[in-house]
């Protein structure tokens, strides 16, 4: 009984002890504790556990004062040097995005379509639109112009306007756009847009002096018969002023080599001058014969076309002269003339029907001789292409030491026919009057003069080396004048005679 009465107490003590020491506490800045006998049996009986509920206590308070309480920390050296960092990281950033803008919103603005409709067209002095710019960086950066057309006529398909990175910084530094070569895309060019692009050659002046070249890789002019094929023109600025005053014409296609160097006009009513170089150079009207050489020069404009001087040399002889293309209320005129003193007769039928050196043993040629002439040049047409193709050389020729192989022309009027007539006849004085023209050649009013013989006559050669005519032969004799008629026929290399 006594040992249950004590169980109980116990107990109990210790459920009042558990709940009163979480209340249990001291009051610091006081003297007077509270005492009470119950709480003092329940201190006794929950002494054991102290240290560890001190020390959960403590955790608990810790942690309510660092939730309650703002830390303080002090700013040391490190902090501020580490802030005063990202403030100078933090205003070169802004600097430079500042710079950038700055400087790309004009740069972007200059290479854009709007932009360069607007540089080109100030500096060429008329409208331009441009149907879409880029900028490409591979293989090599360049701003790519495409669908140019200008007001004046001409347009061309794509530019393209290379610079190097050196040039770009450049660029950065004065928020101007800065470009190397223009190269533009092969293009055709009627007369008509060929000459308002040289118009605007010299307003390209005004053009950044970066761009120093403007290269066009391929231009071909259908309706420009003096210039066939394709061409490579390349304009380049001159020492005047900056301006491009300087374009080159280079041949591409064809045997030989041809260059011409145009000026262009100084005023839009003014004309343009050029000079041509060639070497080994068929001439684009006339007789297909390679020259070895060839120089010309002059001037032009929309309405004329003139030749101060040019010449034309080979192996067999010089041709030299000036020439006028104008055109009038009528339509279009020609005008000039073309001279020789020393034309070798066989190596121009050679060269005409295509022969070779290695065949003169094998194809004798029927006249031998030098030619001297001063022939004038005529034509006329309703356009310049058709003045040209219609264009007549003509005059008087004079041969001398002529010399007609494979017919004796005296034994001919002799006896009165040429079968059996075989050998040469060489002449003292050779005269006659030539057309040339598309068709071929037209020789008339032959007077020839071999000791007694007179020939008389003339024929045709096509432009297949085709002969047809006749010959008067006359010679005197004891008995009289005696002569006869030979027909002609056959090549003009390899002649027929009856």
């Amino acid at each position: 009984m006594a040992r249950e009465t004590r169980q109980k107490h116990t107990e109990t003590a210790h459920i009042k002890g558990s709940g009163e020491s979480q209340h249990s506490h001291v009051e610091y800045g006081s003297t007077h504790v509270a005492w009470d006998r119950d709480s003092g049996s329940d201190f006794a009986i929950t002494s054991v556990n102290l240290p560890d509920r001190l020390d959960a206590q403590e955790v608990r308070a810790r942690a309510a004062a660092d939730s309650e309480r703002p830390s303080v920390r002090r700013l040391h050296r490190s902090d501020v040097i580490r802030i005063i960092g990202w403030l100078i990281v933090a205003v070169v950033a802004g600097a430079l995005a500042w710079a950038a803008l700055r400087v790309g919103m004009p740069l972007r603005a200059a290479i854009s379509p709007a932009g360069v409709e607007a540089s080109v067209g100030a500096a060429l002095g008329v409208p331009v639109s441009v149907a879409d710019t880029r900028v490409d960086l591979s293989p090599s950066p360049r701003l790519v112009v495409t669908g140019m057309v200008a007001q004046s006529g001409f347009q061309l398909p794509k530019i393209e306007l290379h610079f190097n990175w050196r040039a770009a910084l450049e660029g950065l530094q004065s928020s101007k756009w800065v470009l190397g070569e223009a190269r533009v895309a092969p293009v055709q060019l009627t007369g008509a847009q060929a000459l308002a692009l040289l118009h605007s050659a010299r307003g390209a002046g005004r053009l950044p002096v970066a761009i120093s070249t403007i290269r066009f890789e391929s231009v071909e002019f259908p309706d420009l018969i003096l210039l066939p094929g394709r061409y490579e023109a390349i304009v380049r600025r001159g020492a005047e002023q900056g301006a491009f005053s300087v374009i080159s014409l280079k041949r591409l296609d064809g045997d030989g080599e041809m260059e011409v160097e145009i000026r262009p006009p100084a005023a839009q009513d003014s004309a343009a001058s050029f000079a041509l170089f060639a070497r080994k150079w068929a001439t684009a009207i006339g007789p297909a014969i390679v020259w070895s050489e060839a120089t010309a020069q002059g001037e032009f404009r929309a309405d004329l076309v003139r030749v101060d001087s040019y010449s034309v040399g080979g192996q067999f002889g010089n041709l030299n002269g000036a020439a006028q293309l104008l055109k009038e209320a009528s339509g279009w005129r020609l005008a000039g003339n073309v001279r020789s003193p020393d034309l070798a007769v066989e190596q121009v039928i050679r060269r005409a029907a295509g022969l070779g050196e290695d065949a003169k043993a094998l194809e004798p040629i029927p006249l031998r001789g030098t030619a001297k002439f001063d022939l004038t040049v005529s034509g006329s047409g309703a356009s310049a292409a058709e003045t040209l193709r219609q264009a007549i050389v003509g005059g008087p020729v004079s041969v001398s030491g002529a010399t007609f192989v494979g017919l004796n022309l005296g034994l001919v009027a002799a006896q009165g026919k040429a079968e059996g007539a075989g050998g040469t006849t060489r002449f003292t004085d050779l005269e006659c009057d030539v057309v040339v023209s598309k068709d071929g050649l037209t020789v008339r009013n032959v007077a020839g003069r071999a000791g007694g013989l007179r020939v008389h006559g003339g024929f045709q050669v096509d432009r297949k080396m085709q002969i047809s005519g006749s010959l008067r032969l006359e010679v005197a004799s004891p008995r009289g004048v005696v002569g006869a008629d030979v027909r002609i026929s056959g090549t003009a290399v390899a002649p027929t005679y009856h």
